[in-house]
């Protein structure tokens, strides 16, 4: 690795884009709370509806409100040094990922994102050290069904996810 330290910065445009499409799920999160009678079927009554349109509320809404928090977080999106990866890249970052605790890097695409995985020997560390009850249970669950609480994407970072990947892994080539 070429500088002792690369730091790349969240992307600005990339939020932008992830924030109206939460807040079109929103949107139609909230129609069909409002409208759940019209559109009931054999196979979803009303109240089937109204559970999925809160859910969407819910779960896109959080997205939303944490995406817009990181809009304003002056901090690099990811730092690559000598004593490891530093993740605030997403509402799920970890934080620091110490070279010594990394044990391999692999991708993998879920759901049309594609994401490095980080696997550590220490999983069960990194998740106690998660602050926040929902971060706690993203880890818990990417453990569950990656094995490794610990994953990077490029979608809100100022990088495409190949330069992303090489970077990740030139820099753990040279520091493991």
């Amino acid at each position: 690795m070429k500088k002792s330290k690369v730091d790349v910065p969240l992307s600005k445009a990339k939020m932008t884009l992830i924030i109206l499409g939460c807040l079109l799920f929103v949107a139609l999160g909230v129609f069909m709370l409002f409208n759940a009678e019209e559109m009931q079927t054999r196979k979803f009554s009303p109240l089937w509806i109204m559970g999925f349109g809160g859910i969407a509320v819910l779960f896109f809404g959080g997205i939303c409100i944490s995406v817009i928090k990181k809009m304003f977080d002056k901090k690099p999106g990811l730092s690559i040094a000598e004593n490891g990866i530093w993740d605030n890249s997403s509402g799920v970052s970890v934080g620091l990922i110490e070279w010594a605790d990394v044990l391999g890097i692999r991708k993998v695409n879920s759901s049309g994102t594609r994401f490095l995985l980080i696997d550590v020997n220490n999983p069960e560390e990194y998740i106690n050290n998660a602050k926040g009850a929902i971060k706690r249970q993203a880890m818990k669950a990417n453990n569950k069904k990656y094995g490794t609480p610990v994953s990077i994407s490029a979608n809100g970072l100022s990088i495409k996810f190949t330069a992303l990947e090489e970077l990740i892994l030139e820099a753990f080539e040279t520091h493991k």
